[in-house]
């Protein structure tokens, strides 16, 4: 009987082993960006002003879309990130710029406010 329990330890912790790696692991998560870009911002702190055509990217690859009427979009990385690796998302519409550094493989629902910053 005193043998079972070693067994049963065991199995717990390769177990738990086995779900930290399956998980997130060293290989990480492909990113996901999807919000709104917007010219600027009201009076009472909403955004206004759709920007059409901005392209956004991340410095993780050259992949890159588009804005679309509503200012939307959806970028999807082929590039993996592990849950402590920092990249920039890049907003470009025109001579207008906006940078985040972040180290989140899924960042839904964000939103990007161009205000005419000037390019850095």
């Amino acid at each position: 009987m005193t043998m079972a329990k070693p067994k049963g330890a065991v199995a717990l912790l390769f177990g738990t082993f086995l779900v930290v790696v399956a998980s997130d692991g060293p290989v990480g998560r492909t990113v996901e960006v999807e919000g709104h870009v917007y010219s600027a911002r009201d009076s009472s702190g909403a955004p206004v002003g759709p920007v059409v055509g901005a392209v956004i990217s991340t410095s993780l690859e050259s992949t890159a879309v588009v804005t679309d009427q509503s200012g939307h979009f959806d970028l999807r990385t082929r590039a993996r990130v592990s849950g402590d690796e920092f990249y920039i998302i890049t907003v470009r519409s025109g001579d207008v710029v906006s940078r985040r550094r972040t180290m989140s493989a899924n960042m839904r629902r964000q939103q990007f406010i161009l205000s005419g910053s000037p390019l850095r």
